[in-house]
C-alpha cells in the first residue's frame, strides 16, 4: 500500500484523498470496510507525522465514514466527542458560573445523577447486550450438543438473570464511586422459607429457581 501511495502525485491530502477513491472503486463490497479502516490508520500517521493538518486530516475521515460498508466512524479534530490533545495544549478548566450560594448535598447529588445516567447509557447497556449474547450462545450449544436436560432449562430461562446481574454490577460500581444507591422493594420477586427464588415476569408468569441452581423453570 505504502507503494501504491508513492506513486501517486500531489500533496499527501491528495494521493490519500484519491487513495480512497480508488479504493472503493476497484475493492469487493466484502473487503471494502478492512480496507477502508487501514486508510484511516494511514491518516492518522500522516498527521502525527505532520504531513497533513488537522482540517484535512477529518476531510479524508469524513470521505472514508461516507463510504464505510459497516458504518464505522473515527476519531476526528473537530468533534468534541473525540477531541484529540497533547500536553502543550491541554486546555484550562471552564470557570463554575456560580450565581450564589451553593449546597454542597445538592451539589454531590446532581453529579451522582449525571453519572448515573452516563453509566446507564453507555457501559450499562453494553453489560447488558453481552450478557444477552452469553445467554443465547448458551442455548445454542445446548440444541446443538443435543443435551436434552439443558435444552429444557433453557427452553424456560428468561432474561431476568441478565437485568439482575447487570443492575448488581451497576449498583455496586456506583457504591465504590461512593454514591447512596436506593434500594427499591421488588413486589414480583421474593424468597420463600426453603431459599427458593420466585419471579414474575410481565405477563404474570411465576418463575422459580432452586438454591445453588443457576436456571430458572415456570411455576405451577
Amino acid at each position: 500500500m505504502g507503494g501504491f501511495l508513492g506513486s501517486l502525485t500531489g500533496t499527501p491530502y491528495d494521493r490519500l484523498s484519491r487513495h480512497i477513491e480508488k479504493t472503493e472503486e476497484n475493492t469487493e463490497i466484502d473487503q471494502l470496510g478492512r480496507e477502508l479502516n487501514k486508510i484511516a490508520k494511514i491518516i492518522r500517521r500522516e498527521y502525527d507525522q505532520e504531513n497533513i493538518d488537522e482540517e484535512e486530516h477529518d476531510l479524508l475521515i469524513e470521505a472514508i465514514e461516507e463510504i464505510h460498508p459497516d458504518g464505522n466512524t473515527f476519531a476526528k479534530f473537530d468533534s468534541d466527542a473525540d477531541e484529540f490533545y497533547d500536553a502543550e495544549n491541554i486546555p484550562d478548566a471552564p470557570e463554575p458560573e456560580l450565581k450564589g450560594p451553593v449546597n454542597l448535598d445538592d451539589l454531590m447529588r446532581s453529579r451522582s445523577d449525571s453519572f448515573q445516567g452516563s453509566w446507564g447509557s453507555d457501559e450499562y447497556d453494553t453489560y447488558k447486550r453481552q450478557m444477552a449474547e452469553e445467554f443465547y450462545k448458551d442455548s445454542d450449544e445446548a440444541i446443538a450438543s443435543g443435551d436434552h436436560n439443558n435444552m429444557t432449562s433453557q427452553d424456560h430461562r428468561v432474561f431476568h438473570d441478565v437485568e439482575d446481574t447487570a443492575d448488581e454490577v451497576k449498583k455496586s460500581i456506583l457504591k465504590e464511586q461512593g454514591i447512596e444507591v436506593e434500594e427499591e422493594a421488588d413486589e414480583d420477586y421474593y424468597v420463600d422459607e426453603n431459599d427458593v427464588e420466585w419471579w414474575r415476569d410481565d405477563d404474570g408468569q411465576w418463575w422459580y429457581r432452586e438454591p445453588g441452581n443457576e436456571d430458572w423453570y415456570p411455576g405451577d
